[in-house]
């Protein structure tokens, strides 16, 4: 596989909204790193910087995965997107992290609780999921993975106060399109406590030299599930006794 020529391709896919039915056997990743030397790739083709990452696992015991969240798709809220007019427009309310301090590369794993010192706030977010693939479940996960793991924009709210005291692993999360309550949970999201999620990340990066930085936020998967939403919908997450995110979708 070559990491260029597939970063172009995923590239064009977005930009254009001409999703891919399938992927030539040469251009497609056979391994988890592969994944990620095409997301590093198109990051670098685009000229961005990587203001915020996703992580996320299927399990408490699975090996999580990452994927960058580009500059200019990382918004504060109340935020708009304009997307393409065939976009998914597939939303999920999630909690994340900004972080307080860089964590680069050193000689030792960083520990859960070196992780959590160099965090300065909690968020409520919104993550917008797109895929340059016509069925992304009929692709291998590397070639998911390489598509910048479905991260198609977030919208951060506002940082909650006195977060280290509350309920990280299972608070009741509320999804809402244009006011009307569309889902509520309160059973956490499927890789766990997001501590071990951003522990993990930040051991990925440092290994792969994309090191975490101060300022970038981490989110760490859906609370609510996948959730379509038309155009011109405004979408809200809700965290009982925590805080909210909103996004708008232009018509």
């Amino acid at each position: 596989m070559d990491a260029d020529r597939l970063a172009a391709i995923l590239i064009a896919a977005r930009q254009s909204g001409h999703r891919l039915a399938t992927l030539a056997p040469e251009d497609t990743p056979s391994s988890a790193a592969d994944g990620y030397a095409v997301q590093e790739t198109i990051a670098r083709r685009l000229g961005l910087a990587i203001a915020g990452w996703k992580v996320g696992a299927p399990s408490p015991s699975a090996a999580p995965l990452a994927g960058p969240i580009l500059e200019g798709y990382l918004k504060e809220s109340p935020a708009q997107f304009a997307l393409l007019p065939n976009a998914l427009r597939t939303v999920e309310a999630e909690l994340a992290f900004r972080l307080g301090a860089d964590l680069p590369p050193r000689g030792n794993a960083y520990s859960e609780a070196d992780v959590w010192d160099a965090v300065a706030s909690l968020h409520v977010g919104i993550e917008i999921l797109e895929s340059s693939y016509l069925d992304r479940l009929k692709l291998p996960e590397a070639a998911v993975l390489a598509d910048l793991n479905n991260n198609g924009g977030y919208s951060v709210g506002p940082a909650i106060a006195d977060w280290r005291s509350r309920d990280l692993a299972t608070p009741e999360a509320v999804l809402l399109i244009d006011g009307k309550e569309i889902r509520r949970a309160h059973a956490g999201t499927p890789g766990g406590h997001p501590q071990r999620l951003v522990t993990w990340l930040a051991n990925h990066a440092a290994a792969r030299g994309t090191y975490l930085k101060r300022g970038q936020v981490i989110t760490t998967g859906s609370h609510t599930g996948m959730i379509d939403a038309p155009p011109g919908a405004t979408i809200t997450a809700r965290f009982e006794g925590i805080g909210e995110a909103t996004l708008t979708f232009a018509a």
